[in-house]
């Protein structure tokens, strides 16, 4: 069955039974997000990437950008949206170049050039500059008719309607390395090898961020690459970044508690707060201490902050970590969302107050890596990877196959409700003796 001819319930079906999850960090399932008929207008394709030194969304729109527009187009058509919108930075004339090759044959899709903002990839700040239209504190694109796809998971999109599953992404391996580069490497691949092919590292004691400089996790070498892997920075141990992620959120507090003295600059540079959202970062680190232990009805607004960072790592004049310790404190206050849309007003100085990306990157002492990246294609004679067994929210998967199977690339090895993994190479599959295991590794 061509993709075509395909209706709504078995685009659905296909993309879950595909793996498909959002590419852009969260891991979202895709199917559910897509079961949105009559209730959204159009279609955002994200393709914004506004962290320093990630070319992934990049080299996938120039490799397959036909893939992006031809699928965005069948969900137009599918989900009776009136517009699609393909998002990226002005600045990446080669993307341009390539769209225009294959825009002509879809009329209804159109292009929105981005400038070179932090965070320009953020959903809700995405919306505004596409629409104009502001999603609200604690809810998503859909409550204002727009749904919101990154540019790598239309093309798990495309392929999985053509019955190929998730198995690879574009994954950038960057900052303190011999040779920075991107490739499209398999689900599961560990960061070792990866920095092997990018002839180790050039720094002393190396730590390693997945995700970005700005909002990435640090890593150990054992990291394995997962769906929503967008790259890996490798940065010496007294890079901001990495001294904000070595601190413990017992001293994030207590110099909380001792020094924070109100000067407002977190509040004041939020993104979310320049769209009009009421997340006030100085007034929750006046409270740090309280909504830890003893959490109030008004608390919940530490869920309307998208932990983009800016307050922890530009902001802050005295190195607090409000983006930290907000974010734990989302784990103890349950989110109460109105339903009725309030009328948010845009700060009067929402586009002065915007961060230049070079600013973030120098600030972030990042800007010396930043040097044009080699594209290494689809890699091959990749050996060993490791699967994790969990899903979004960190829901487990179940295996479908036994430890010592043998398995082929894009064979199903393990589902939940929402979403199957599959191998991305073909081996011989190990699984951990606990129960349930967390991890499946296959040996090719």
């Amino acid at each position: 069955m061509n993709m075509e001819d395909l209706d709504i319930r078995q685009l659905l079906n296909r993309v879950r039974e595909g793996g498909v999850v959002g590419a852009g960090g969260a891991g979202f399932p895709t199917w559910r997000k897509l079961d949105c008929r009559g209730r959204a207008d159009t279609l955002i394709l994200n393709g914004a990437e506004c962290e320093p030194l990630l070319y992934a969304d990049y080299h996938c729109q120039l490799l397959y950008a036909d893939k992006i527009l031809a699928t965005a187009d069948r969900l137009r058509s599918l989900l009776g949206l009136e517009q699609v919108v393909l998002a990226f930075k002005r600045k990446r004339q080669a993307v341009r170049a390539a769209v225009a090759n294959v825009l002509p044959e879809f009329p209804k899709v159109h292009i929105q050039l981005l400038e070179n903002i932090y965070p320009s990839g953020d959903e809700h700040i995405l919306v505004y500059d596409v629409t104009g239209r502001i999603v609200p504190q604690g809810g998503i694109p859909l409550q204002v008719g727009v749904l919101v796809q990154n540019v790598q998971t239309m093309v798990y999109i495309h392929d999985a309607l053509r019955g190929r599953p998730v198995t690879h992404r574009f994954v950038t391996i960057g900052g303190a390395v011999a040779r920075p580069y991107t490739a499209e490497v398999p689900i599961g691949m560990r960061l070792a090898e990866l920095l092997e092919r990018a002839g180790g590292v050039t720094c002393r004691d190396p730590h390693f961020l997945a995700g970005g400089v700005m909002m990435g996790d640090l890593v150990t070498e054992d990291f394995a690459v997962a769906k929503t892997t967008a790259g890996i920075l490798v940065l010496p141990r007294d890079n901001p970044a990495v001294q904000e992620r070595l601190s413990s959120l017992e001293r994030d507090l207590r110099i909380a508690l001792s020094v924070c003295d109100q000067c407002y600059a977190c509040t004041e540079m939020c993104p979310r707060r320049l769209i009009g959202h009421e997340i006030e970062p100085h007034l929750l680190m006046r409270r740090a201490g309280t909504v830890l232990h003893t959490p109030g009805e008004r608390d919940h607004i530490a869920h309307y902050c998208c932990e983009c960072g800016i307050c922890s790592l530009i902001a802050c004049p005295v190195k607090i970590t409000p983006r930290r310790l907000i974010a734990a404190m989302k784990a103890k206050v349950p989110l109460t969302f109105k339903r009725e849309l309030p009328a948010y007003e845009i700060h009067p100085e929402f586009d002065r107050k915007r961060l230049p990306l070079d600013y973030v990157a120098r600030r972030m002492d990042v800007h010396r890596y930043d040097e044009d990246h080699r594209f290494l294609g689809q890699l091959s004679d990749v050996g060993p990877v490791e699967l994790a067994l969990t899903g979004f929210g960190g829901r487990p998967l179940r295996p479908v196959v036994a430890d010592g199977d043998r398995v082929i690339a894009g064979e199903r090895v393990a589902h939940s409700e929402d979403t199957v993994l599959h191998a991305s190479i073909a081996g011989r599959v190990r699984l951990q003796a606990n129960d349930p295991p967390t991890r499946l590794r296959i040996e090719p």
